[in-house]
Parts: structure tokens; C-alpha cells; sequence
């Protein structure tokens, strides 16, 4: 993820304080330490009663609800635009990652295979079902789209035959543009209900946060996919 110095740069472009961009700097990327230090600790101990807490990077709704909270109750509406600002960085720069782009292209990549009306993952070799994809898990299909089920039974993994040319073109079909960033982020900002104000900042200056990403993860000796 970006420095905590990207944020805040980032942060004071859209005019936000340098207290409210650190406080949600810091309680984003370590709730615990934040938490234990601000007086608001019993904030974990109930999110704990239904079974979780805040984590490092926590962008789930609930735990996205408790940030904006927390920090609204200390900063008013800065404090919402400061953590809603944050966790879209975030999702910009993951594009920019060549790690995590190619982690999230073969994710896209897996998810286009399934067939309609089925749903979840088999493992390459052993009897296990997942709902998600994960490593050495495949797609679970009616049948083998290139060899109609000629190689296998009925509700099998893509047979060995085609599997390979499977994923390589379905892998190979994604590609990383300004584009899929942008369509991307918009699809994220819209299922986590990122403020208003933080798309308009977004939209007028993507092209300068990325730049400004690309320059900290950079000055970090990391590599970075120059998307256009």
C-alpha cells in the first residue's frame, strides 16, 4: 500500500487536515495499536462479540462503518472524506502492484470461466470444493467448453487436455489499461459507498494520484505496471 507520506500529499490536494489524514492513516493500517492508544479499545471487543475485529487494511462494510465512525466522532466530515480518500489510494495503487494486478487479473481471469448457474471451485488434485477461488482451485463447469465433455463426465473440472489453453487465453484476455483501472475503481467505490466528494477528487486528478503512487512506490525500490 502506499506511504503513509503518499496519503497525506495526496490527503492536502483535496484539502483535508494533516490530523485527520494521519488519524486515518494510522487506524486503517494499524487498528489495534490506534485503537488501544485513542481510548476507543472496547471498539474491537464488541466487533468481537460478532465474531471479528478491525484488521490492517480493513475494507469490509462493517469494519469500513466503525472507521468512518470513529474518526467522524474526532474529525466531523473530514474524518469520513480522510478514510473514504485512504481506501480508495489503496485500490488505485493495488493495480499498480505488478503482484497484486496479477493475483487480481487471474481472479477476474477464473471467475469468466464459470459457467452460468454454477457456482465455486474444485481443487487440481484433491476433493475439495471452495466458494472463491484460491490457489490449485479450478472452476467447476457442466462440462469441458472445448471438448463438450468428450474427456470427462458430466460436472468434472476442465479436463486436463484443455485445461492449460483454458487459462492461458482466458489469462491472457485481461489486460491492464487506464481503462480497466478506472472501470475497476468505479466498481469498488460503488460497493463500499466511497463519499461523493472523494470520487469528484478522484476523477479530476487520477492521472496525478497515479502518478504520485507510482513516484512513492518508486522512491520505496518498488516496481510499479505504467498502465498508459
Amino acid at each position: 500500500m502506499p506511504s503513509h507520506r503518499c496519503h497525506e500529499r495526496i490527503g492536502r490536494m483535496m484539502g483535508l487536515s494533516v490530523e485527520a489524514l494521519r488519524d486515518a492513516n494510522q487506524l486503517i493500517d494499524g487498528p489495534e495499536r490506534w485503537l488501544n492508544t485513542h481510548g476507543f479499545y472496547e471498539i474491537n471487543l464488541i466487533m468481537k462479540l460478532f465474531g471479528s475485529s478491525l484488521k490492517h487494511d480493513d475494507d469490509r462494510k462493517l469494519g469500513m462503518k466503525w472507521v468512518r465512525f470513529i474518526l467522524q466522532s474526532i474529525h466531523g466530515q473530514q474524518g469520513i472524506l480522510a478514510a473514504d480518500l485512504h481506501y480508495a489510494i489503496d485500490y488505485i495503487e493495488r493495480w499498480l502492484d505488478p503482484e497484486m494486478a496479477k493475483w487480481i487479473i487471474e481472479k477476474i481471469s477464473m471467475n469468466d470461466l464459470l459457467p452460468p448457474n454454477r457456482h465455486g471451485f474444485v481443487h487440481k488434485y484433491r476433493r475439495e470444493w471452495s466458494p472463491a477461488y484460491r490457489d490449485n482451485f479450478l472452476p467447476i463447469t457442466a462440462y469441458c467448453s472445448t471438448c463438450k465433455g468428450r474427456m470427462k463426465p458430466i460436472n468434472a473440472p476442465f479436463c486436463n487436455e484443455c485445461r492449460i489453453d483454458l487459462l492461458e487465453n482466458a489469462k491472457g484476455s485481461v489486460k491492464i489499461t487506464l481503462e480497466l483501472i478506472i472501470n475497476m475503481l468505479a466498481k469498488k467505490i460503488v460497493e463500499r459507498e466511497i463519499c461523493q466528494e472523494v470520487v469528484d477528487f478522484i476523477r479530476r486528478n487520477l492521472q496525478a494520484i497515479i502518478e504520485m503512487i507510482i513516484e512513492d512506490r518508486r522512491q520505496r525500490g518498488l516496481n510499479s505496471i505504467i498502465a498508459f
